[in-house]
């Protein structure tokens, strides 16, 4: 509601999206009262979205997001909408940030979720709030304007994680401003890493085309670990099935280092594509793994390791 009024009162044709999950029964009506709230406000085309079918009895979260993002990128995509406001605030962003700690993630990780990301090719997302407000912030703002707002009740419950750390950092005290400004600090040396990685790939890049790409060994060598970590996900990734997340860093990280380090002829297979390194010819190459690629020009062994 906040992010909703703050957008209207700068811009002419606001399309604000409600999805009813149909996960509680006062759901739906609760859409219906976000609707008429909206219709006081100008500027503002207001929709709700509802997430039809059955629900998982496992992952509801990440099921729920799943089907909120397609249901919203599709209304954009059927209306022209390139850009996807999203009221993501700073505190939201401390508990990525400690979340992803807890996983253990890499800078990109810890670099948590951007203002500005690419969802798809036609959609970016916006998170306009990021960086400049927090939930109290918010609902200062709606009492200032006299903004109803609902709170999602499943928010308090502890059988999620995301909310037991919210009440973990509460207990704390810890400072949300100074964890939003390490993961900015983070984001960019995450987009530092990815400027350096990608000229690496273009300088051990011998030969390129759309099911295997070859390197140089001895330019990956030649390097800091991070960045030859990094440009063989970004083959794997590039050549291997869509995914959203892609290869996990850690198997990419284990698998650099074992063919990096091979003495002799050796292939792994991550993330659905085939590496193979041949240490006498200085080449690493990365294939699409199909049944074609892998019986045409890998070893049969290269398939269990």
């Amino acid at each position: 509601m906040a992010l909703a009024h703050m957008l209207a009162s700068v811009h002419a044709d606001v399309h604000a999206l409600t999805v009813d999950h149909g996960l509680r029964p006062e759901s739906a009506s609760e859409a219906l009262q976000v609707s008429g709230w909206l219709a006081g406000l100008p500027n503002i085309t207001h929709s709700i979205l509802k997430w039809h079918g059955a629900k998982p009895d496992h992952g509801i979260q990440q099921s729920a997001r799943d089907a909120r993002y397609a249901l919203m990128s599709q209304y954009c995509r059927d209306h022209g909408i390139t850009h996807l406001a999203i009221a993501h605030h700073r505190d939201d962003q401390v508990e990525t940030f400690f979340m992803r700690l807890t996983r253990g993630s890499g800078v990109d990780g810890l670099a948590s979720m951007r203002a500005m990301q690419p969802y798809d090719d036609a959609l970016t997302l916006w998170r306009p709030l990021l960086a400049t407000a927090g939930h109290d912030d918010l609902v200062a703002w709606c009492r200032d304007h006299d903004i109803p707002w609902v709170e999602d009740p499943t928010n308090d419950s502890p059988k999620y994680t995301r909310n037991r750390l919210r009440a973990a950092l509460h207990n704390e005290g810890l400072d949300a401003r100074r964890i939003a400004t390490t993961a900015r600090r983070m984001e960019r040396a995450s987009d530092a890493l990815r400027v350096l990685s990608d000229r690496l790939l273009q300088k051990a890049l011998i030969e390129k085309n759309d099911d295997a790409w070859t390197l140089d060994l001895n330019h990956l060598r030649a390097e800091p670990f991070e960045l030859a970590v990094r440009v063989l996900r970004t083959c794997i990734d590039s050549l291997g099935p869509e995914s959203d997340y892609g290869a996990r860093y850690d198997r990419v990280e284990n698998l650099c280092t074992a063919l990096l380090d091979a003495s002799s002829p050796n292939a792994m297979t991550l993330g659905g594509c085939v590496v193979r390194v041949n240490p006498k010819k200085a080449t690493l190459s990365v294939m699409a793994e199909s049944r074609q690629n892998v019986g045409k020009s890998l070893p049969l062994q290269a398939n269990g390791l």
